[in-house]
Formats: C-alpha cells, structure tokens, sequence
C-alpha cells in the first residue's frame, strides 16, 4: 500500500470528548497496548514513534508528561498547556512557554490528566529519555516491547488539583470576537 509506518496513541475521556463513558483507565489502555504488540507475530510493524513510547504504551515505563514538547496553535491563538484541555490561549509562543505554569499540568498534578497517556505529551518525555538512555532505547527497539510481567509503577494521583471546565468559556469568548470582526 506504500505505507512506511503508523502512530499509535490511546484516548482517554478528556473535557470535549463526545462519549466519555466508554475510554479506558490508564491500566486497560496497557493491558489493550499490551495485547497488540503480541499480535505482530514475529513481524515486525512500522511504527513512527519512539521505542521508549510504545514501551510506555505497554506499561514498561513511568513518564511524567511533557505538554509543552509538542505545542499547538490555531485559530484562537497557542493552546495552554496541550491540544486535548485547552485552558486558554496566548498570542505568542514566548507568552505560551513563559506564562504557562507547566507544573501544574500532567498525570499526578491535574485530575483532567489523570488517564492521559496521549503522544502529545509523553512522546517527548520518551524521546528525551532516549537521548539520555540511548542503550535502553536500542534495546526495547531490538528485542520489541515486552508484554508480560510486572507494570511499571503509576503515578500517583492522590495530590492532583481538581478539574476546572473552561474550555467552552475560551471558545465562546473567541468565537463572539470573531463574529464583532465578520459584523
């Protein structure tokens, strides 16, 4: 079919997701993860993503998220902190880098984060520890992801801040400035 590889991430029931009740937990999206890769059957897939990612993916790694290593902009201006919360936006990439407060976001530190563990924000924090742990990386990519035994531990989630729903805020305000403009 001339396809030279796939990207793989899971959903999860974030503020906009049409139907919340059927997203998987953070364990089941391993267990689903898990499943897959043993299905390859000896062959090898394609994927164009990280070793260290798909190994979080199957439950080998514990990643804190990194949500400004994959930033987003669009029509409303730079989205803070990530593409799936959408908890305001800034003008420039210097306000959205210097005026975010990026610990406050993540698996651990935000209820809305809890179940992440979408590309955008782990596949970065999987590539740094590639560049710091390029022997692990080669590894998982030589021998494939492992599939059996023991989970990596999970973050905790016992000191989160709880969710604030702002998102629909944000795109009203925006969306009546644009019409003020069309007018």
């Amino acid at each position: 079919m001339g396809i030279d590889g796939i990207t793989v991430s899971p959903g999860y029931a974030y503020e906009r997701a049409p139907d919340q009740a059927h997203f998987l937990s953070r364990r089941r999206t391993k267990e689903l993860f898990r499943e897959i890769f043993k299905r390859q059957n000896g062959s090898r897939w394609s994927f164009n993503q990280s070793s260290l990612f798909l190994d979080f993916l199957a439950g080998n790694q514990t990643y804190h998220c990194t949500p400004w290593g994959n930033p987003t902009r669009n029509y409303f201006g730079w989205q803070r902190p990530c593409y799936l919360l959408g908890e305001g936006y800034t003008r420039t990439f210097k306000e959205l880098m210097e005026e975010t407060d990026w610990d406050s976001y993540g698996t651990g530190n935000y209820e809305k984060c809890a179940q992440c563990m979408v590309h955008s924000g782990y596949e970065a924090t999987a590539v740094v520890d590639s560049v710091h742990n390029p022997l692990k990386a080669a590894m998982i990519s030589l021998r494939g992801v492992r599939t059996t035994g023991a989970m990596a531990p999970e973050i905790p989630l016992d000191r989160q801040r709880p969710a604030e729903y702002v998102f629909s805020r944000h795109v009203e305000e925006a969306m009546a400035r644009l019409k003020s403009r069309l007018r």
